[in-house]
């Protein structure tokens, strides 16, 4: 494992989970984000808070000295980057630049990405590959093939070990503030009240948790992996499959009321989570979930 991991987003969902994960390993850490640091991050952990927009928050961070950067920190939202293409790019793609150089000027080696599917676009209910033509059809995809396309020109042009990534839709403990539909249905749970669905609910989704994704991280820097890898569980399920697991796992009812889907949402996101990585999920939908519910219960 490296000397030490500079980790971007570290104050979010998927990078306090990866910090926890580096401290239990006795990997020092710069955690870098906007918000406040987790209380229970020990002295192992170097606090940069503040925007990546700004250099001196960017320098700062490499002052600590990483061999490795874990980059999670991004404008995440589909509909925001349709609304705000500019301010998506240079969340997304300057910073990831800014990063990458600041990178080979300090002797670092290894650079992780948080990527997307979304960068091969809409394929339908074809099996999404890692081996894809890149088609995104929004800017969040496109900013994101961007950073993609940025890590393969320093992996080819310096010799740096850069891994992209691609996450499917990660929940687990953790996840309370997050929107998406996973903690709805949980807060729905606890509320004793139901949930909404986009159409007939037969959309298909793949669900990996978080510490398959965290693995999928700690494998990348352990092995110097170089490439894309899609991280999921390989299992797609359609969301009312979702809520009736939801169901089994909580006791609760979970009403759904079906209403229009937006313009634009994918029928389904099949993947093939075959990679070099070494990658494997090893926790199974139901079992996440149960454990979902209990972090929510206990929140």
């Amino acid at each position: 494992m490296a000397e030490r991991v500079l980790v971007t987003g570290a104050a979010g969902f998927i990078g306090r989970a990866v910090v926890k994960a580096l401290r239990e390993r006795d990997v020092p850490v710069t955690a870098v984000d906007r918000e406040p640091p987790d209380p229970t991050w020990d002295d192992g952990v170097t606090v940069v808070t503040g925007d990546l927009a700004n250099q001196e928050v960017c320098i700062g961070a490499f002052e600590t000295r990483p061999t490795a950067v874990v980059h999670l920190a991004a404008l995440t939202s589909v509909l925001r980057s349709v609304d705000a293409p500019m301010a998506t790019f240079a969340q997304n793609v300057t910073i990831t630049q800014v990063l990458l150089e600041l990178s080979r000027g300090s002797g670092v080696d290894r650079f992780v990405l948080a990527s997307t599917n979304a960068v091969v676009g809409d394929v339908g209910t074809a099996t999404i590959t890692a081996e894809l033509p890149l088609r995104p059809l929004t800017p969040y995809g496109a900013t994101k093939a961007a950073g993609e396309m940025l890590l393969s020109a320093y992996s080819g042009s310096y010799g740096m070990a850069t891994a992209a990534l691609r996450f499917t839709n990660v929940y687990g403990p953790g996840m309370s503030h997050k929107d998406s539909f996973v903690p709805r249905m949980m807060r729905a749970a606890l509320a004793g009240t139901g949930v909404q669905v986009h159409g007939d609910g037969t959309q298909r989704r793949d669900l990996v948790y978080i510490d398959d994704v965290v693995n999928a991280v700690l494998l990348a820097l352990e092995t110097d992996f170089n490439g894309r890898a899609i991280i999921g569980s390989g299992r797609s399920v359609s969301v009312l499959e979702m809520i009736e697991a939801v169901r089994t796992v909580t006791g609760k009812a979970l009403p759904a009321e079906h209403i229009e889907a937006p313009a634009g949402e994918m029928p389904a996101v099949i993947v093939d989570i075959t990679n070099d990585l070494g990658y494997a999920p090893t926790v199974e939908l139901d079992e996440g979930l149960a454990r979902t519910w209990q972090y929510f219960q206990q929140s």
